[in-house]
């Protein structure tokens, strides 16, 4: 066995979230007074592991280079490396599916991605001065440092720390200090998706969903004893199920059922707690065909329910329905531009309803009055989707996500929002149990993957592979309209999402820096291929290489979608709903950056082919398809009929046609081509089915980028508020 290299930095570093001590050889954090409130729980080989990494921020580093290095030795299975990567993980508080830590480098080892930088005493650096950055070299060759000189240094960090936040930034410490960082306990770990959870009033019992990695298409119920930890399948998997919910006794639970057909019914299921197990399951009331999954609320003295349930306008509408006997009364009624509301909750006196509507991708959190019918909306959330809601044991605030990382609660009366706690995973579904504690689904539901397939329409052959992967989420693709030029990419791989630039020889060029969560809905290219127009949110913005991000329009209530170019690259087309009512808005670039004006009215799509010879647009009413031929001032219906209930669509106008998505089955979709030779209606791709209406085909048209859904994992975990 050869001697093993015993590299640590000898000098104080910030490691992400965390520092390094180099006297306790620990990674630790520390609160605003200068207290250590949080040490990595690392074994001696896991600390090691740790250090060598820090020593090699931002390098690539493989198995065997750990292995020889770290161990000491070669021939070994690479398990033992898998093992302490995810004892890191754990201890750094990281999670794989969206690492700030150790990111895996798929085949070839992994890369420790945390900014590492040197703490320089306050003493010897300007308040104003940013910590300098310190290299993996420059760590090896202080390593010959006196440690009781650093210990020292350490010493005057940790008083200067104190009066740092003290004293010069006294506000934010005290914000800081209210806000406390929490760690959620996990309460299920199988493998594959647990989510839509609910928990008994006394806390014994736990219900929830689960799709199990094996048949990621099936979704079944599962209840699990707390106390003596046991668990139980409730239904069978020839449906799906979703949103159960205990009523106030606990005997009985509500849930959605969701047949194969789009069949829909919310059933009532009697359980034998003592022999644990579903007594009867009977259908309580049908609800919309093709709801999306809904999340079930019963009264507080078990008479009611409320549920979501697709509407004849093709919405999510809350529905209130009496246990034992009488029809459904609607009780809200989304506005046109919106998906509709998909989440609600009663509070703890039956009072009041809270529920969640859809505002163009991002959530408003709305409160109806029981008594009067009366709604209120409180806050619109933009940095995370929330799944679901609910009030604190006073009836007085509604907590919520509130970011990837962020719990908050919003009052009732004032509408003021506040973070209640900083977590260390992203949080979807909330509920707070009756002793006020926050049970929650973490996880993510899928890893996104960017896949270059072959196109049928040009006969291309090539094997499909996975392109633009970190192991972090990548959520678009946009080819260029030009052969040579680069493609734009959606990926988390610094973080945030943000906008990549990737170019044919290799290289990567980053050009956004939002400081938030920001939500991608939609890019392209102009026709020259140097800029991009994006749809962020509910906003358009304009994109390029080498200049700022613009925002070019923002629409709070209305609806905006599909934007795309000019022939000419002159001018931005997109659609907007104001009052249920679409027309296109025009967006001059040349000079000064205009408002934008109407364009045309009564049309909810508009797209302008590159080579400059025809026009596409969809009637907004008749949702019919048309075509202007320019040179020939001709104008056509074309034959593409679309699914009633499909909502997301991207079309891409070519020389010899047009691309589309269409919907085949709830979440799926198929990329189809109209030809302008046979007039005919083919598929473009091989694959069975594209999760999501996003593609994009290249200039050349040889291949097609679609998205890769790679199931994800989800826990329900707990936390307990201080």
């Amino acid at each position: 066995m050869s001697d093993v290299m015993a590299l640590k930095p000898d000098s104080p570093l910030q490691v992400g979230d965390w520092q390094y001590l180099p006297e306790q050889d620990k990674l630790v954090q520390f609160d605003p007074e200068g207290k250590i409130i949080a040490t990595a729980d690392l074994d001696n080989l896991s600390q090691k592991v740790a250090n060598y990494f820090i020593v090699h921020a931002g390098k690539l580093v493989t198995k065997d280079e750990l292995l020889l290095d770290v161990w000491g030795i070669r021939d070994v299975s690479d398990g033992r490396v898998t093992r302490v990567i995810r004892v890191l993980r754990v201890a750094l508080g990281d999670d794989t599916r969206e690492p700030r830590y150790i990111e895996t480098i798929p085949k070839r080892g992994y890369r420790f991605i945390a900014p590492v930088s040197a703490i320089v005493p306050q003493a010897s650096q300007d308040a104003d001065e940013p910590a300098v950055s310190i290299t993996a070299a420059q760590v090896k060759k202080r390593s010959n440092k006196p440690w009781l000189l650093v210990s020292a240094i350490v010493a005057l960090l940790v008083m200067l720390l104190s009066w740092w936040f003290s004293a010069t930034d006294k506000v934010e410490s005290d914000i800081k200090a209210t806000v406390p960082m929490l760690r959620y306990t996990p309460v299920t770990s199988l493998d594959g998706l647990e989510f839509y959870h609910n928990i008994s009033v006394d806390e014994r019992y736990l219900v929830y969903s689960y799709a199990s990695p094996e048949d990621e298409n099936v979704t079944v119920l599962m209840l699990q004893d707390l106390q003596e930890h046991k668990r139980a399948q409730l239904t069978e998997p020839s449906f799906s199920s979703f949103g159960a919910a205990f009523s106030p006794d606990g005997n009985r639970i509500a849930y959605h059922r969701m047949y194969p057909d789009g069949g829909c019914e919310i059933r009532l299921m009697h359980l034998d707690l003592s022999n644990f197990y579903a007594a009867s399951d009977e259908t309580l009331v049908k609800c919309g065909d093709n709801s999306v999954s809904s999340r079930i609320s019963w009264s507080p003295d078990g008479n009611y329910i409320a549920y979501p349930s697709m509407s004849e306008q093709k919405q999510m509408v809350i529905m209130l329905k009496p246990i034992n006997g009488g029809a459904s009364e609607q009780l809200t009624v989304p506005p046109p531009s919106s998906f509709g509301d998909y989440a609600a909750r009663f509070s703890r006196k039956g009072d009041q309803l809270v529920f969640l509507r859809d505002a163009a991708g991002s959530a408003q959190i709305w409160v109806l009055d029981m008594s009067s019918r009366a709604i209120n909306m409180l806050v619109k959330v933009t940095d995370v989707l929330p799944g679901n809601v609910d009030w604190d044991l006073e009836d007085k605030a509604i907590i919520y996500p509130s970011a990837p990382t962020a719990l908050s609660k919003i009052d009732v009366a004032t509408a003021k929002s506040s973070i209640i706690a900083y977590t260390d995973f992203n949080a979807l579904e909330v509920q707070m149990s009756s002793r006020g504690a926050i049970v929650a689904t973490v996880g993510n539901f899928a890893h996104v993957n960017i896949r270059k397939v072959p196109n049928l329409i040009t006969g291309s052959s090539f094997a499909q592979e996975t392109v633009f992967s970190s192991n972090r989420n990548e959520t678009l693709a946009e080819a260029n309209p030009i052969i040579t030029g680069p493609t734009a990419v959606v990926s988390r791989r610094s973080g945030l999402p943000q906008v990549w630039l990737f170019y044919a020889d290799g290289n990567q060029k980053q050009i956004t820096h939002f400081d938030k969560n920001e939500r991608f809905r939609s890019l392209v290219f102009s026709p020259d291929g140097h800029s991009l127009v994006a749809q962020i949110n509910n906003e358009i913005w304009l994109l390029s290489e080498n200049e700022m991000p613009k925002m070019l329009s923002s629409a709070s209530d209305n609806l905006i979608s599909s934007p795309g170019w000019s022939s000419d690259g002159k001018s931005i087309f997109y659609a907007e709903s104001k009052n249920g009512r679409w027309h296109i808005m025009s967006h001059d670039l040349s000079g000064d950056l205009l408002e934008p004006k109407v364009f045309a009215e009564g049309r909810e799509l508009y797209i302008e082919s590159y080579d400059k010879n025809y026009s596409v647009w969809r009637d907004a009413v008749s949702k019919k398809f048309y075509i202007s031929w320019n040179e020939e001032s001709r104008v056509e219906e074309i034959p593409i009929v679309l699914p009633e209930d499909q909502l997301w669509l991207k079309v891409q106008a070519k020389e010899r046609g047009i691309y589309f998505t269409y919907l085949i089955d709830s979440i799926q979709y198929k990329l189809k081509f109209y030809s302008f030779d046979d007039k005919k209606v083919t598929d473009a791709v091989s694959v069975d089915y594209l999760y999501h209406s996003r593609f994009s085909v290249s200039a050349d048209e040889r291949f097609v980028y679609i998205l890769e859904a790679v199931r994800g994992d989800f826990d329900i975990a707990k936390i307990e508020l201080q």
